[in-house]
């Protein structure tokens, strides 16, 4: 895994690891599973944003570039089937602890928001 600065940044930074904390735990080892797959086509992958919506993550990734600076189609077609894939998964896990789940909402009369949840972890009081 590549460490190489960027900026005030290093390339890690700005990969799955680092923004394991902003995920619910429950999708954390589908998102380490993703990092690895992604690591093995492009160790210096980048990603543009990763956030949960609607009950699922949404991860894009920035482009890449060969050497002669042309656009890798290759590496966005194969990075953004493991993508598509995890998103899926990411909708059927529970964003708790990581079992069978469903999207549902999630809320009080201030603000509701649609959360992925397992029967247990639903049945819980919300904070």
């Amino acid at each position: 895994m590549s460490t190489r600065a960027t900026g005030h940044s290093t390339e890690t930074e700005r990969q799955i690891p680092a923004r394991l904390s902003e995920i619910g735990p429950g999708w954390r080892s589908l998102l380490q599973r993703l990092h690895q797959d992604l690591s093995d086509l492009a160790p210096d992958y980048q990603l543009d944003s990763l956030t949960s919506r609607f009950g699922g993550l949404r991860i894009s990734l920035a482009d890449r570039f060969d050497t002669d600076g042309e656009f890798d189609g290759n590496f966005a077609d194969r990075a953004g089937a493991l993508i598509d894939a995890a998103e899926i998964e990411s909708e059927k896990t529970c964003e708790t602890c990581g079992r069978l789940g469903r999207p549902r909402f999630h809320g009080d009369q201030t603000r509701t928001s649609i959360v992925t949840l397992c029967e247990s972890c639903h049945a819980r009081p919300q904070p």
